[in-house]
């Protein structure tokens, strides 16, 4: 991804839900387009994270496709509802997400802490 590689522990507290999927979409052999799924709270909720669409393919529908694949495998794990995770200044995905009919729940801040 655009962030790097990931560390061991990162890479464990994306995988450690039981029941989480990634999603990929393809341009030809060009991967355009990527999300995480996970299946929580007694499996009532799909959890939405990491979506992210190359810039040269945004606009036409990749997030979309992502996020659908994500839906109908939770659905089919027995999820009812959908929450995101969303960067607020990612005015481009928070608008593409209220056209799917999310809305805020609540926000909260990242913090880096000092060396």
């Amino acid at each position: 991804g655009r962030k790097g590689g990931l560390p061991a522990a990162a890479r464990h507290v994306l995988t450690a839900v039981g029941q989480v999927r990634f999603a990929h979409a393809y341009d030809g052999d060009t991967l355009v387009g990527v999300g995480r799924g996970t299946v929580t709270g007694a499996g009532r909720w799909l959890g939405l994270s990491l979506i992210e669409v190359l810039p040269e393919a945004r606009r036409r529908g990749v997030a979309v496709a992502v996020i659908g694949a994500l839906a109908e495998w939770a659905g089919t794990a027995g999820a009812t509802d959908v929450f995101l995770q969303v960067e607020q200044h990612n005015v481009p995905a928070v608008t593409l997400y209220r056209t799917l009919g999310f809305t805020t729940h609540h926000t909260y801040r990242s913090r880096i802490a000092p060396s």
